[in-house]
């Protein structure tokens, strides 16, 4: 059975990353980002907003993770207290 998952794990994976590169080529036209400091190379629209795209949910994954772990050591203290 968890072979099974795993094939579906990786078709839907599969199926998301077709999904954006097809997204990446369908918008093509060259764009340079002005950040604060600098600005970028040009790329293309659709590889800047994958970029950002990744760039969000890790840092979102990030922030979650500290106030998970935050908890988890809230809840450790208050278990060894009892």
């Amino acid at each position: 059975m968890g072979a099974v998952w795993t094939l579906i794990k990786f078709l839907i994976l599969l199926a998301i990353a077709a999904v954006g590169a097809f997204f990446a080529l369908e918008n093509s036209q060259q764009v340079t980002v002005d950040f604060i400091l600098f600005q970028s190379t040009a790329l293309s629209l659709g590889l800047w907003l994958l970029i950002f795209l990744v760039a969000g949910c890790l840092l979102g994954l990030l922030a979650s993770s500290v106030l998970i772990t935050y908890y988890r050591r809230k809840l450790a203290r208050a278990a060894k207290r009892d």
